[in-house]
Formats: structure tokens, sequence, C-alpha cells
């Protein structure tokens, strides 16, 4: 009977009724006779699996249920992208359930109160190497981490190290790697070592998704992406990134005639939402290159509709450059009425001003030229992978450089995760101008994953 009124009570306290067997699991291991003396969890596996769900409500349950007046630490990539991806949804199902979340935005953290419980929860992002400086210092009970293995290990290390409080306990979530990330190396191979639990999830493992939903999500990566993404495999990543568009890039591709669409019975232009120019600067054997890419429905879909270069010579001086972009900056006007925004590699500041000097004497815009921000360089085929299996990406068929480039770039042996390069065949140049098209947008793109 008393065991009946337990169960019943945490039924109560966790709302079971719309969780799979795995997540139900995650929210209750650390009350669990057998795991309740471990010292964390990791679950890891496929996107969409219903992990950071029940990990961060898991965790906020388990601290206020065993600690009163300590602290805590909430950490993602980003503060941003923590609360975008957690903590909305999180204050949320803390508040259907009797809790009281005070957020204090200045100060990166959330005040968690439950009847005469309060714990407060602290907002950290794991961006790079200096990140650890940001948590360094701070005494914790406890550490959820949403997107691990996106994190710097020294971050890592540093704010598992914070959890010093008697009964202390450690959340990691993630999606899988390579095989040799330290987050699979030093925490999941370690597990009994670490007096750790490990769950891995599936989308199958995820009771809001619909059967047809996890079908779409299967057929929107292909090679290394499906078997982490999909399958929730720790696989190297090696040999042709894009093979599946080195084999047949046909279905990537669009003509002159799909910039026309009909309109009440007339061939009209296409619109775009935005026009965006992507520039990589030469020197030393590289090549300088332009590419151009309308987007179309917001950011929903993306055009690759011009590409220019200057051939690679000793001349070619910041004249030459400048003088390049205004004649292909003119004929993007000229051929599709604007160009809102220009991004050229953003480690050439002296380049850049160039470029708006001349534009200005030439009397065109100059205001929209400003350097590209840089992402991870490991993000970007994970980007282009969605786009092009999401038929979200179109490549006009006289951009044969880029199609080549595409085509070509092959994961480097020695950098797990990163694209190699060589630069062989300047398809590196390529890449890269076409990727300043869309990276300072990325956010809203993989907003669909």
């Amino acid at each position: 009977m008393k065991r009946q009124v337990n169960l019943l009570k945490r039924r109560a306290l966790f709302k079971f009724t719309k969780f799979s067997l795995k997540q139900k699991a995650v929210l209750e291991w650390w009350m669990h006779p057998d795991y309740k003396d471990k010292d964390g969890i990791v679950c890891d596996g496929s996107i969409r699996s219903g992990k950071t769900t029940v990990m961060s409500l898991s965790f906020v349950i388990w601290a206020m249920t065993t600690f009163n007046g300590e602290n805590f630490a909430l950490c993602g990539k980003t503060i941003q992208s923590l609360r975008r991806n957690v903590i909305k949804q999180l204050k949320s199902m803390l508040v259907s359930r009797g809790y009281t979340v005070v957020e204090h935005r200045s100060e990166n953290s959330m005040t968690i109160i439950r009847g005469e419980v309060e714990n407060e929860f602290y907002l950290f992002g794991g961006k790079d190497e200096g990140s650890q400086d940001l948590i360094q210092g701070i005494t914790l009970a406890g550490v959820f981490f949403d997107e691990v293995a996106l994190m710097p290990e020294s971050f890592v290390n540093q704010a598992t190290g914070r959890c010093s409080v008697e009964g202390s306990k450690m959340w990691f979530n993630c999606n899988p790697e390579g095989p040799d990330h330290f987050i699979k190396t030093e925490w999941i191979d370690k597990i009994t070592e670490k007096n750790l639990i490990r769950i891995h999830f599936t989308m199958r493992d995820n009771p809001s998704l619909a059967l047809q939903i996890i079908e779409r999500y299967e057929r929107m990566y292909k090679g290394v992406f499906f078997d982490r993404f999909i399958l929730g495999l720790w696989v190297v990543a090696s040999g042709i990134i894009f093979k599946y568009f080195a084999e047949d890039d046909s279905p990537y591709l669009f003509d002159d005639e799909d910039l026309y669409e009909e309109v009440k019975g007339q061939k009209k232009k296409i619109t775009f939402s935005k026009i965006v120019m992507g520039i990589d600067f030469g020197g030393n054997g590289s090549k300088t290159t332009f590419a151009l890419s309308g987007y179309r429905n917001g950011y929903k879909k993306i055009m690759l509709l011009e590409e220019d270069s200057l051939p690679v010579t000793e001349n070619i001086d910041a004249k030459a450059i400048c003088d390049k972009f205004i004649e292909f900056y003119k004929y993007c006007i000229e051929n599709y009425g604007r160009v809102d925004w220009i991004f050229p590699d953003s480690a050439s500041t002296t380049m850049i001003n160039s470029l708006r000097s001349t534009a200005k004497e030439v009397g065109l815009p100059y205001r929209n030229i400003s350097g590209c921000r840089k992402n991870e360089v490991s993000e970007r085929p994970k980007t282009v992978d969605l786009l092009l299996n999401t038929g979200d990406l179109k490549i006009h068929r006289k951009c044969v450089n880029i199609r080549k480039a595409i085509a070509s770039l092959r994961w480097d042996d020695k950098k797990p995760d990163i694209p190699e390069d060589k630069n062989i065949g300047n398809i590196n140049d390529w890449w890269d101008a076409f990727c300043y098209t869309w990276i300072d947008f990325v956010e809203f793109i993989d907003l669909r994953r």
C-alpha cells in the first residue's frame, strides 16, 4: 500500500501520462534504489528524440526535491540557444506543476520556488575556450548541459569541477559527434568509472512525434549525418562529405526558366525576400570568389543564383579585387534588382573597407557591406546537408565551380568533423564564398532541425 501511495505521488509530481518509458526513466532515475547513488546521467542519441525536455525537467525537479538555498547551472552552447531550446519550455512545464519561476535576465539566472524551497539557477554559455572563465569560482549543487558535445572540454571540466556540494549530480544531454570526441571517450566510454548512467534515445522514444514526422526527418539527412542525427551513432566522418550530390547533382539544380512563375496568366520573375552576396578573398594561390544567393519565403528556401571569380595570378591586388567586385555587384543589381547584404570574409578588414569606399565612389549602396559572421567550420556541412535533403537549397546549373566544390569537399582525415582544407582546384574558396551567403542567418535556417 505504501509503495502504491509513493508511486501515485511520483506520477502526480511528473505527470507521466505524456512520456515514453525512456523519458520516465530519465525523470525518476535519481530516486531509483539502484541508481540514486550515481553522480549523474548521460542522454545521447538522435535529434528530436525528447531528450532535452525530460532532462531539463528532471534536473530541476531533482534539485528542488533535494536541496534548498543552493546554486545550480544550466548550460547551453550559448545563452541565447539555451533560452530558445530549453528555458522557454522548461518554465512552462514548471509553472504547470506549481513552481514559481522568477527570471533575472540581467544576471542570466532564475529563482525557482516551490513552497518553502527556493534555489537559484544560473545560465551559462559554453561556446569557446574562454567560456570556462565565466563559470569559474561558483559553488554548485548540480549542473545540466544541453548539447554538451558542442562545448569545449575545458568548459565542461570547469563546470563539473564546480559541483562540490555533497549530493551534487550532473546531467549531460547531446547528439552524437565523432567516436573520438571527448564526451564519448572521457564520459560515455568511462560511464562506470565516472559513476554515471547512460540512456540512449531515438526519435521513436518521443511520443509527441507522429510517424509521418519521424519519416520526414529520416529523409532530411544522408551519410554520416543520418547515422548521427537519426540513428544516434557516434560514427567517424570520412571521405566525400556530400557523396549523394557528387554521384548525381541534378535533383538539386535549377535553370533560368525556374526564375519565373505564372501570375494571372503572365510569366513574372520570382520575388526574393533577401538577396545576399558572399565574398572570399584570395592570395597565395587561393582565388577571390563571389557568390550570390536569393531567399524565398523568409529563410525557408535558398537559391544559389550566381558565381564569379578572379583568376589566380601574381598581379591580383586590392584594386583588381575592387574592380571585379563592382563589375559583379552591378551585374547582380541589373539582373535581380538589388543586393540586400554583402558579406566578405571578416578576416580582411582592410579589404572590406576598400569595397565600401569603392562602392560609395561609384554610387552603389555600401552600408550593406559587412564582414561575415563566422561559425564553427564543422557546423557548415550539417546545414548544407539539411538544406539539400529537404529540397530547400537549389543551385543554378551554370554555377559549375560551386557545384564542383560541394561535390568534391572531403572530411579531413586528421581533424574530426572538419572539411579538408587542401583547396585543390580552389574548392575551398568557392565553398567559403557560398557559405558566406547564409552563415549570418543560420539560426533562422536551422530552426527547422
